[in-house]
């Protein structure tokens, strides 16, 4: 459960990267963006093929795959794939 309540969590699939989808947990979609970006995600929110889903939760996930290799999802950061260890 994320504590800080202007903390958001976002689900990103786009067929430009290629696998599962990015998770980020950000203060807006464009600071989600800015996160991907440092971390070699360049993607652009307004690219019509890429789906968000803001407020993604731990269940919401595949369990095989990304839960276990996903980074913490309560802190500011990109969590799948692991980036905010």
């Amino acid at each position: 459960m994320i504590t800080n309540p202007l903390l958001k969590t976002y689900w990103i699939e786009s067929p430009a990267i290629g696998f599962l989808g990015l998770g980020v947990t950000a203060f807006s979609r464009d600071d989600a963006f800015q996160l991907l970006s440092a971390s070699g995600y360049v993607l652009s929110p307004e690219d019509p093929s890429i789906r968000i889903t803001e407020g993604i939760q731990v269940a919401d996930l595949d369990q095989n795959h990304i839960i276990p290799n996903m980074g913490p999802i309560v802190f500011r950061g990109v969590w799948f794939p692991r980036a905010n260890r």
